[in-house]
């Protein structure tokens, strides 16, 4: 299997740059069975399977942090903060629970069981954007054949984003997960600094100039071929999905000792040797306190190239050639 047969193989994108890597080292990748999507590597006479589009782990109780609720709890058992939240299955549960637990917007709403942000809404600042919020649930449950009819509303906590990677029981990564933005340098015209942008990114993480960017630019009485003065950021949108353009910063040598130990911790309690942590914190440089972050989810397969290059900006890790060592502990880069 070389790169292109990759590209075909999988859409999952931590398992695409881990089986690309793969080959660029040297090793070799056979297709057992197309049917049950398993795989065989071998390399300088050991081998290994791999089955589905799965990082090459030991997970033992993995499977339980698909479902949100059920890792909130185990993480507030232990002491380690999330979002205050409810569990509904239609809308007007939730608006009957929010105004029971007195919730106070802005809120989030996300199904209880998913990945990639299919689903969530931010933001919500009124009765009918919770409305609308579960409206677009829905569309996106048809859509995506999501299995679940529950979404978790949740307070919104004001902070930065990160999405921190743990390898047994270390922090190998962590990146601060910014909104599609564009930055003036005083000349270009905005349409000329996305188009810059985007440039530099992989196909599928560019900026889209949608009608919700178009909103955005004139909302803030700009247009496309406005001048932005340098240094001013220009957010296009509010979430921070890479495959909208959003950007991804590594911040990994400046996390303080505090957030790389709870970090761990999550993921030891939830028994995930390998997890994406995503956190809300006021400043992942000082010292954790249960007013100034929350944990909001664990994924434990999750799509980490925005901790790698090209998509990481600042030093980045090589995420898909630590998971390779787990197989190979002798592998070398080419």
């Amino acid at each position: 299997m070389n790169e292109k047969a990759v590209d075909k193989w999988t859409k999952h994108g931590g398992f695409r740059s881990f089986l690309k890597c793969a080959t660029r080292c040297g090793v070799k990748i056979t297709v057992l069975s197309k049917e049950s999507h398993v795989i065989r590597l071998g390399y300088g006479g050991d081998v290994a399977f791999l089955k589905g589009a799965n990082a090459p782990v030991m997970r033992r109780m993995g499977n339980l942090t698909r479902n949100k609720d059920v890792t909130k709890q185990i993480l507030e058992d232990v002491g380690i903060r999330t979002p205050r939240g409810i569990v509904a299955n239609s809308i007007q549960d939730a608006i009957k629970a929010v105004k029971k637990h007195r919730m106070p917007f802005p809120l989030i709403l996300k199904p209880t069981h998913g990945s990639r942000s299919l689903g969530v809404t931010w933001n919500i600042r009124s009765e009918q954007d919770l409305r609308d919020a579960f409206s677009s649930f829905e569309k996106i449950k048809r859509e995506h054949s999501l299995k679940k009819d529950t979404v978790l509303v949740e307070e919104m906590f004001v902070g930065h984003e990160y999405r921190v990677l743990v390898l047994n029981g270390r922090v190998i990564s962590c990146v601060q997960k910014v909104p599609a933005s564009v930055i003036g340098d005083g000349t270009s015209s905005i349409k000329k600094l996305i188009g810059a942008f985007n440039k530099t990114r992989l196909r599928g993480f560019k900026i889209r100039l949608d009608a919700i960017a178009e909103n955005t630019i004139a909302e803030n009485k700009l247009t496309l071929d406005s001048i932005l003065p340098k240094g001013r950021i220009l957010r296009l949108r509010n979430n921070l999905n890479m495959s909208d353009g959003g950007r991804s910063i590594d911040v990994t040598a400046s996390m303080h000792r505090s957030f790389k130990d709870l970090c761990v911790k999550s993921t030891e309690v939830t028994g995930l040797s390998f997890a994406g942590v995503d956190v809300i914190a006021k400043d992942l440089s000082r010292p954790a306190r249960r007013d100034n972050y929350v944990i909001l989810e664990l994924n434990p397969n999750p799509y980490y190239n925005m901790n790698e290059k090209p998509l990481a900006e600042g030093k980045g890790t090589d995420v898909s050639f630590l998971l390779l060592k787990q197989l190979f502990p002798n592998i070398r880069k080419k």
